[in-house]
């Protein structure tokens, strides 16, 4: 159980403390899209997931494997190969890690939002 929390841990160090400002503002974006696609605090699960999603799709089309915006088609496609490869050899810890941590970002932000816009 000490190893999945230590993992889950470094999966939430490395989005938000990790440094790197564009990976940072594709999990803001991700998040924020989840966040307003829920209604209720019932849907954390459904809205973590659709988080993910979002940001593997923003991530390898993107070019997150290189952190570097494709300049043509054949970088671009090459790019795509390697973000594809990269999400292909990630664990499963790891995608836990990303599950759970979105779903305390979305539910923080949801129970803010919530008290914030009452009524």
């Amino acid at each position: 159980m000490n190893v999945i929390l230590s993992d889950i841990m470094a999966v939430a160090e490395t989005i938000f403390l990790g440094g790197d400002m564009i990976g940072l503002a594709m999990v803001a974006g991700a998040i924020l899209i989840a966040l307003f696609a829920m209604r209720n605090f019932g849907q954390i699960l459904c809205s973590s997931v659709l988080a993910m999603l979002v940001l593997g799709l923003v991530w390898i089309g993107y070019g997150g494997a290189t952190s570097a915006a494709p300049s043509d088609p054949a970088t671009w496609l090459s790019q795509l190969e390697a973000g594809w490869a990269a999400v292909d050899a990630t664990s499963g810890t790891t995608m836990i890690g990303y599950l759970v941590t979105f779903a305390v970002a979305i539910g923080v932000l949801f129970l803010g939002r919530s008290l914030l816009f009452r009524g």
